[in-house]
């Protein structure tokens, strides 16, 4: 079933913007966490090479997957990618 839906994640993320909630990722493998994120990183690498981005994302997915998982722990209850946008470094 994990290697479906790791097949199936990247299709339904190219047809729509899923937004993944908190109670959503706590109950993804890391794996799947780490594939959500490079797609909220494509997302912001195609908005960069069109000119309209004003943050960059220049860690590893995985980190990115720690920071995430931080923030829940720490009680925030935002959409994961509210989240990953604040992780962004200003231009």
């Amino acid at each position: 079933m994990t290697v479906c839906f790791a097949l199936l994640l990247p299709a339904l993320m190219a047809c729509s913007r899923i937004n993944i909630s908190r109670e959503q990722w706590l109950s993804m493998p890391p794996p799947e966490k780490i594939l959500y994120v490079r797609t909220l990183l494509g997302h912001e690498q195609a908005q960069a090479a069109k000119g309209g981005n004003d943050r960059v994302f220049a860690d590893s997915p995985a980190d990115y997957v720690r920071r995430i998982d931080a923030a829940y722990a720490r009680g925030d209850r935002r959409s994961v990618d509210t989240i990953f946008e604040d992780l962004g470094v200003r231009r």
